[in-house]
């Protein structure tokens, strides 16, 4: 059944004379005249891009207007400068381009990673150095436990020559040739020693220059102190060869010459553990050596690294500066070929995909606002367009000037359409949620003090219908009466159905 409903009408009315306006009885208005449905094909509504929408329940939630300013978030905004001084070989892009977190931005050339590579070089040069000192200590080490094994051997032979009594005069020109092998030591540990200090000093002057370490250092005086004790050993060899040799001779005339091979074995064991312990000492420096030389190496390459910064590249003397998170080029601040310091910004990357909307909130309604409230806003640059949010922080000062209240708002900005800077209307949800009718704000059609929507009842067929409206939110309206649950109304287009239906009205009036 239609909904009837007597319209002024002042159509009929304008074309007539104030005098006859005044004494002619209006007549009642035709049925089919009153909430006439509109009808629409189908054709002409999708052109006309009518969309229908059913009427939802919501928890819905007062709104406080107020307006607002967009900034950066903390992570919103980067400014590039370059970890090391330099220059500009090349730029890879410019204000506009959108780039990606990690995406090369200039290339640098720089002299302190040059100096920085040179030192990863002569730092890896003394571990080879010390590498190769080791190997030598470890090779002789296994040398002087093999002539040790082979005077062990000697020993035992001759303690069984001995038992059996095989010797007599030959142990005279033993002797002879053991002091004489004693001299032979003893003037080959004089020019080891030589040798030696000669590095000693050569050590001294690099210690000084800090291009060896300590440990490198006291292996060298090592080295020589322990010349210095061979010398010593093979000058004692001497005496004690003399007097064996004296000895021998006595033994000789005697006939008893069994106990002096013996003794001879005897020194040449102990001397090769000697040599053994010595080589011991010199692969323990040789290995400490190494160590030392493999920290400086680390260290020298950690601070190469350092210098190009983190997130970026570097070769050689070059680094690739890289941008430090996505977003797109607000301002580029140099040119190819131009000189840097540490602190020069070279680029400023925003990344609007979340912004900061600082609301303003007079003072009589701050008790109204909370954290975690819902949040929409509106630009004059978007119209139409609703952009929505949450309460981040509610300030805790008043401007004393405008006694309005900070209220920070994070706002998903899809497609980077908010802009530092720009003003906005915000429309803060207040007070507690409540269940209630809705339907979308374009779907309402105001005329003077009455509101009313077109219902869909058929495939194009519409219904004006009276509602009243309360609260809004976001693109939402509050439907207080009217409408129930499921009806479906028209959500976009409804100013192209109203114009149909003045036109209806018009050709009825005809």
């Amino acid at each position: 059944m239609k909904r009837i409903c007597w319209l002024p009408i002042l159509v009929l009315l304008a074309g007539c004379g104030a005098k006859e306006s005044a004494t002619a009885e209006p007549e009642a208005p035709k049925e089919e005249q009153a909430h006439k449905d509109v009808v629409l094909s189908a054709d002409a509504a999708k052109i006309a891009g009518i969309v229908v929408e059913p009427v939802r329940e919501v928890s819905l939630q007062a709104e406080l207007k107020v307006p607002g300013v967009v900034t950066h978030t903390a992570q919103g905004r980067g400014v590039v400068t370059p970890p090391v001084e330099g220059k500009v070989l090349k730029l890879y892009a410019t204000v506009g381009d959108t780039v990606g977190q990690g995406q090369p931005l200039a290339l640098i050339e720089s002299a302190g990673l040059a100096e920085a590579v040179s030192g990863v070089t002569g730092a890896q040069t003394l571990r080879q150095s010390a590498e190769a000192d080791l190997r030598k200590a470890a090779s002789e080490l296994q040398l002087t436990r093999a002539k040790l094994s082979a005077a062990q051997g000697v020993l035992a032979r001759q303690k069984e020559l001995a038992k059996a009594g095989a010797f007599s005069q030959p142990s005279v020109q033993q002797a002879e040739r053991e002091r004489n092998e004693a001299q032979s030591e003893f003037d080959s540990a004089g020019k080891e020693e030589t040798v030696h200090r000669a590095q000693l000093e050569r050590a001294e002057r690099l210690y000084k220059l800090e291009l060896i370490s300590r440990t490198e250092l006291e292996q060298a005086r090592l080295e020589v102190e322990q010349d210095a004790i061979k010398q010593d050993k093979a000058k004692k060899q001497i005496d004690l060869a003399e007097k064996v040799l004296e000895r021998e001779k006595q033994i000789a005339a005697k006939g008893i010459l069994n106990a002096r091979e013996v003794q001879a074995a005897e020194a040449e064991v102990r001397a090769a553990g000697l040599e053994v312990d010595r080589g011991k000492i010199g692969v323990e420096a040789a290995k400490s050596a190494v160590v030392s030389a493999s920290r400086g190496v680390q260290n020298a390459k950690s601070h190469y690294a350092a210098l190009g910064g983190r997130g970026n590249s570097v070769s050689g003397s070059t680094l690739t500066l890289s941008s430090p998170l996505a977003g797109v080029v607000a301002t580029r601040k140099v040119n190819v070929g131009q000189a840097l310091e540490r602190t020069t910004e070279l680029f400023e990357i925003d990344n609007l995909q979340s912004v900061w909307v600082t609301a303003q909130v007079p003072e009589r309604q701050i008790a109204q606002v909370r954290k975690g409230a819902t949040v929409t806003l509106t630009t004059t640059a978007f119209k139409g367009r609703v952009f929505s949010g949450v309460v981040q922080v509610v300030g805790s000062r008043l401007d004393p000037h405008s006694r309005t209240m900070p209220v920070q708002c994070l706002v998903h900005n899809a497609g980077g359409a908010l802009r530092p800077d720009m003003f906005a209307q915000v429309n803060l949800g207040v007070g507690n949620a409540s269940q209630a009718l809705v339907v979308a704000k374009d779907a309402v059609v105001t005329e003077g003090d009455t509101s009313f929507v077109y219902v869909a009842e058929s495939e194009g067929k519409y219904e004006k219908r009276n509602v009243q409206t309360g609260r809004t939110q976001g693109g939402l309206v509050e439907i207080l009466g009217g409408l129930k649950v499921g009806e479906r109304v028209v959500a976009k287009g409804a100013f192209v159905v109203q114009s149909q239906a003045k036109k209806d009205e018009l050709k009825g009036e005809e």
